[in-house]
Order: C-alpha cells, then structure tokens, then sequence
C-alpha cells in the first residue's frame, strides 16, 4: 500500500506538473515570447521540479526544448516521437506511453505527454520522461516474505518497475490482464509465474491506469502457516490449564477497576471530559486506563478545534459570518454607551480573475494577505470577518463621529493603493466599501449588514474603488426594487403585460417589412417606473426569463394573425435579454414556444445585444448557429455601443447589424458620425449583412440613410410603437 501511495502521488505529481507547466507556456505565447524565454522556463521548472524526470517541450515545427541541457541529434524530430503524437491523438489530455529505448540517451523510459491548446489551436506537446531503472529501484526494498515482491504494470500489463529490475518490459498477465486485474483488485488470486503458485493482489492507479501487484508466495504461506501452528498446539493445551487457574484470580483482580472505568465513561457520555483514569499495576487495566485518558485528550482537543473551526475562517483566521453575527449581536446587546458602531463591507474588485488566470490556490494567498492588511488597520477596537470567498467585514466599535467611520473607510480604501506581494508577483487589486452605522440606520446586526451590503453595491456601481455611506436614497432603491419585483410577478400571474409595435420600413420597396415588438404595461403596481426599470430589475432578478418567453408567445400569435391573409408576410423582431441567453435551456425555450404556436421560425427575427454576446463568446456563439440552422433570423442590437466588434463581426451567426440611436442622432451635426455609419453599413454589405438603423426622426436622416442603401429603417419619422388595432391599420396602408 505504501508503493502504491507512493507510486500514485508521483504520476499525480507528474500530470499537476504538465498542467501547470502547460498553462505557463500559454500564458508566454499569449505575450509573443522568444525561444530563449521558453527554454529559460523549462529549464527553471526542471530544476525547481519534485518530479524525478527530464521535461520536454516539442513543437510541430521541429522546435525541441529540454529542461536540462542534453545535445540533441539533427535527425531527432519530437513530432515522430510516440508520446507527440499520443498526444496529439488526445488534445488536452495526459497520455502515458509503454516503455520504449529513448533515442537520446539510450536509457529505458516511459512518458507523459500532453498537448497545449490555445484558442488559436495547438501549441506543442510537453512530456515529461520517467527512467524505469530508477522507478524499480523506489520498490526493490518491497517485498512480501521471502519470495514475494511488488511490481508497477503499465495499462495493458508490461511490467515498468519491479525489484533488482527483473522482468522488466516483459508482461506479467497476457492477454488475460484486464480481466486478471478487476479480479485482483476485489481479492487475492492465485496465480503462476514462472512455474511457481503464487497470491496476487492489485490496486489500480487512477492518474494512468496503471496498476501495483502485490505478489506473495503460495508456499511460503503455507510453509509458515505449518511451522506457526505446531507450538501453538502444544502450548494451548498446557494453557487451557493454566489460564483456567489464573483467570480466576485475574478476573477478581481485573473487574475493579473496569468498574470504574465504566463509571468514567459515564462522565465522558455526559460531557464532562476532565475526568482521569488511575492506572494500575495490572498491564491491561493499566493500558486501558491509559487509552481511556488518551482517548479523554483526543476527544478534548478535537471538539476544541472543531468549536474553533465553527467560529473561525480556516483560510485566514478571521472570524466567519456566523461568529461575527453572533458577536455584533452580543455587543449591540450589551451597549451602554452612546458611542457609534460602523459595520464596513470590504468587497475585491474583479477578484474572479485572479482565480479564472492565475489559479484558486494563488487567489486563496491573496486572501490571506488582504486579512493581514484588514487586520493592521489603525483603529484599536475592532472585529475583521471574512463572510464568503471576496466579502470581508470590519466592525469598529466606539467611534465619536460619522466623519471617523469615513476616515476609516478611506483608509482601507488606500490599504489597497500598495500593490500585493504574491509568489514574486505584484498585483493591483482594489475593493468597494460599503458602511452602515449604529444606531443611525439600523440596530440589529443582521440589519446593519444588509446595509452595508446594499452601500458597498453602490459604490460598485459608481465605478469601483471607492466607498459609500449608507443614505435613505439607497434604501428607497431597494424598495422600489422589491416593488417592481412584486409587480412584474402580479403582471405575469394577471397576464397583464402588453405589446407595441414599431415597424422597420424598407426603402427600396417602399413598405413595412417587419415589426419589432416592444413590452408596455398599465398595471396599477408598475405605473410609477418606466419600462427600462421594470426590465433592469428583472434582469437582476432573473424574472426577465420569464418575460421574455411571454413576449415571444405573444409575439408568435401577433405575426400569425398579421399574415394570415397577407400575399408578402412581414416578420417580427422580439428584443432577447442576455440572461436568458445564458440559460443552458435557451434554445429549447425559443424552439418549443415556435413550433408550439405554428409560426414559420423565418417570421421571427432575434435581437440580441453586443454584450451579451461578449459573455462566454464561444458557447454563446453555438446556440445562435442553432437558432440559425432553424430558420431563425438573428439581429445584433445596438451595435457599436458595446464592444465595437468589427474583429469578431464577420464570425458570428447573425443576418443583420442594427445602428444604434446614439450614431444616428450626430449624423446631419456631424460628418464624422455621417462617415462612420456609411462606413459601417458598407462594411456589413461587404461581409453579407443587412443593416438596420434605429432612432430615425427627421426626413435628413432618412434620406441620408436612403443614400447608403440602409435596407431597414426605424424611428419616429416612420412610426412611434402602436398598439395591435393601429400596426394592422398602418400594414393595410397602400405603400
């Protein structure tokens, strides 16, 4: 068990080695390194490396780094190599070879390989080389007996190590090895090896497949068993007597103190771990005894540790949410004075990409360093908690004025203007601090620290790096937020949503040729916000899920009742919140709700905004290829608001791009935004995009756009959003 612990650490090490080291030539390509950089870098991993093996770094191209200096023939090519192309065979993931004679130094090895994958495509493979001679010499100390050894077997059963290098590259089981194997694994079987009986044993190493084979000698076990057994039999007779006569005596000397280790236990079940067991002269009740007051001790200390735990953030010390909550409470309890209490909420800014690029364990360091900082803070009297992964509070106690808790705000703010220090590299991080005070907003902990929360969020929102004082302002936020919240559910519940209609006009032909559809409602719960709130919020609570597939519903029975006798069909667009693109189920919901109505998918147009295409780009990407492939039309929204994506533009799955407002407002003020549109229009013409322009108010605009042969047009000079009754009237309008 020990070889095989041992042996499945090392190929665990070897694979966490691959990894890290794949992720550090990644990060080098992404900065254009020069070879000498990628040589100097395996170089350091090799001699820093616990890994007893030779790294390697080959490249399609013929490129060959080794992390020791070792001259390389000319005629060596790492893409002929079998670990290459194992791994190229298997993109991303660790391979193992059988063992083989290097080409380099004539030396019998295995290797682990694995591609590096970049979004361009592949890298190079890095593999790792493992010297047989030098693995069987870790096991040639284990031995079972006097006949019995351990062997280390490849995945399909070569023998890789085993004592004083026997049998290597031989195969212990032929054909029958993954059979023998499973059968191993559950018990010991008999089995012959070179004409002799042996018990074998296995215990699989997850990490590669491969597998520790215990092997004992058949005959030796019974050898010993018959030489064991022979003494054994004389003296247990002459024991029987014996013992009979002593187990008298023993039993009235051994009952006493049993029964007063048996009242102990009794102490011990209740709670009360102080109590200790005299020892006695008897060897057994004196070894209970002892065990029964080192049991005592464990127990002590664990339940010690495990109250610790309960209290305290394993990661940095710091008090947890339950202690702090629990401690505020006491304090606000017990408050004789009139002094003020400020609950500060520390939020990382962006701290999610530390962990996404450089790792959870260097973003649990950098926690680590941020509790030291929050604990030197000047302020003698105060309690520091780490809440959750990013979140800390601090409560100062004792404070004379509110104009104290910003300078403490402040400087914990500035605590973040000196770069961190972490495994020799520097980062910038910053935090949003949110404050409450006691008693002037609130007087129970857990209500100080919603508020807290509710300022720090608004000073996220006001671009970070900074703090807020709670006011009434954020409060009165929060309640509308929980209005809209109620109202948006009533409106669903009631069904009371309804939809206007803008129509998109097509100059050419002089006629409306879609319709975007667009949520209003009456409801007496909603009447006091307008619709960008109502959808904000719903966005923020993910009720906008919800809403989206009503107005997809709706918007499905508005085009079919529109086409119904029409010879030219028009379309209709449905706006499509980035949440609900999100969803793992997202395309299913759209399909479902359009074959469910009957509506032809070509009716229906999809606008989607740049930044929600932005968030997880590739997958996102995939489900509006699918929407595609279904007949679906896609519209980018807003464009060049976002990301202004012209390096991507010309990869997504999309039919048109639709200006944003804010271009087409400048364009008759300025010749600039005028070019800029008639630049992005032949642009989307040259990569087979129609263009839609949204915003279009005065007869300029619209004949402007007309010039740049702009296929759709949008805006208060066609129509303002109507009712169902007037876009049925404008459709009927003879164009």
């Amino acid at each position: 068990m020990q070889t095989f612990l041992s042996f499945g650490y090392q190929f665990l090490t070897v694979e966490n080695t691959l990894n890290q080291l794949s992720h550090s030539l990644l990060m080098l390509n992404d900065y254009s390194s020069s070879q000498a950089e990628i040589a100097s870098m395996l170089e350091e991993y090799q001699k820093n490396s616990v890994v007893n093996g030779k790294m390697m770094y080959g490249l399609a191209n013929g490129e060959f780094y080794r992390g020791e200096y070792k001259e390389i023939p000319d005629d060596y090519h790492p893409a002929e190599q079998l670990w290459y192309k194992l791994a190229m065979q298997n993109p991303g993931e660790v391979c193992w070879t059988e063992p083989y004679l290097d080409y380099v130094t004539q030396e019998i090895i295995i290797t682990a390989s694995k591609s590096i994958e970049s979004p361009r495509g592949t890298l190079g493979v890095i593999a790792i080389d493992m010297n047989l001679p030098k693995m069987s010499s870790q096991i040639s100390n284990s031995k079972i007996g006097e006949d019995g050894f351990v062997l280390l077997l490849s995945s399909n059963g070569t023998i890789l190590a085993n004592r004083d290098n026997h049998m290597i590259g031989e195969t212990l089981f032929g054909n029958e090895h993954a059979k023998i194997v499973k059968e191993t694994e559950k018990s010991y079987v008999p089995y012959t090896i070179q004409n002799k009986d042996y018990i074998v044993r296995s215990h699989p190493i997850v990490e590669n497949d491969m597998s520790i084979v215990t092997v004992i000698s058949k005959e030796e076990i019974i050898r010993n068993l018959i030489k064991r057994h022979q003494p054994i039999l004389a003296i247990g007779l002459f024991c029987l007597l014996l013992f009979g006569v002593i187990a008298y005596f023993a039993t009235l000397r051994g009952v006493r103190p049993l029964k007063k280790l048996g009242k102990l236990m009794i102490f011990v079940e209740n709670g009360n771990y102080d109590v200790q067991a005299k020892v006695h002269d008897y060897e057994e009740i004196e070894r209970l005894a002892n065990g029964f007051n080192s049991m005592i001790l464990a127990i002590k200390t664990r339940e010690d540790k495990i109250k610790h735990l309960a209290s305290y953030d394993s990661l940095t010390g710091l008090l947890n949410r339950r202690s702090l909550q629990e401690s505020l409470t006491a304090a606000l309890q017990n408050n004789l004075s009139e002094h003020l209490k400020a609950i500060i909420f520390v939020d990382l800014d962006n701290f999610k990409t530390v962990n996404d690029t450089l790792g959870h364990s260097f973003g649990d360091k950098l926690i680590a360093e941020i509790a030291k900082k929050l604990n030197e803070l000047s302020a003698a009297n105060k309690e520091v908690a780490r809440i959750s992964g990013d979140e800390f509070i601090v409560v100062m106690h004792d404070l004379e004025s509110v104009e104290q808790a910003k300078s403490l705000a402040e400087e914990i703010i500035h605590q973040f203007d000196i770069p961190f220090m972490v495994d020799s590299r520097i980062l910038n991080v910053t935090a949003s601090v949110g404050v409450s005070l006691y008693p002037l907003h609130a007087n129970t902990s857990e209500e100080l620290l919603k508020l807290a929360d509710m300022a720090m969020y608004q000073a996220k929102s006001l671009g970070k790096n900074g703090y807020r004082i709670f006011d009434e302002g954020m409060k009165k936020q929060l309640e509308d937020k929980f209005k809209i919240e109620n109202g948006i559910r009533e409106c669903l519940d009631k069904d009371v949503f309804e939809l206007f209609f803008q129509p998109l006009f097509k100059p050419d032909e002089e006629r409306i040729a879609s319709i975007e559809a667009l949520l209003r409602t009456n409801a007496p719960a909603l009447s006091n916000y307008n619709i960008l709130q109502i959808i904000q919020v719903a966005e923020m609570t993910g009720q906008i899920v919800e809403i989206d597939k009503w107005v997809l519903k709706q918007a499905c029975r508005t085009i079919q009742d529109i086409n119904k006798d029409r010879k030219r069909p028009v379309s209709i667009a449905v706006n499509i919140s980035p949440v609900h693109i999100m969803q793992q189920d997202f395309v299913d919901n759209i399909r479902e709700i359009v074959e469910s109505s009957g509506v032809s998918p070509n009716w229906i147009e999809l606008e989607i905004t740049e930044t929600a295409m932005m968030k997880s780009f590739d997958l996102n990407k995939q489900k509006l290829v699918e929407l595609k492939k279904l007949g679906f039309s896609i519209h980018l929204d807003d464009f060049g608001t976002g990301y202004s994506s012209l390096s991507y533009l010309n990869s997504l799955p999309i039919n048109h791009v639709k200006i944003d407002k804010s271009f087409v407002d400048g364009m008759l003020q300025s010749e600039k935004d005028a070019k800029f549109i008639e630049t992005i229009i032949k642009l989307a013409h040259t990569i087979g995009l129609r263009v839609v322009a949204e915003g279009v108010e005065h007869k300029e605009q619209y004949d402007m756009l007309q010039s740049y042969n702009c296929e759709l047009i949008q805006g208060y000079y066609i129509s303002k959003p109507v009712s169902y009754k007037e876009i049925v009237n404008l459709l009927e309008q003879p164009s």
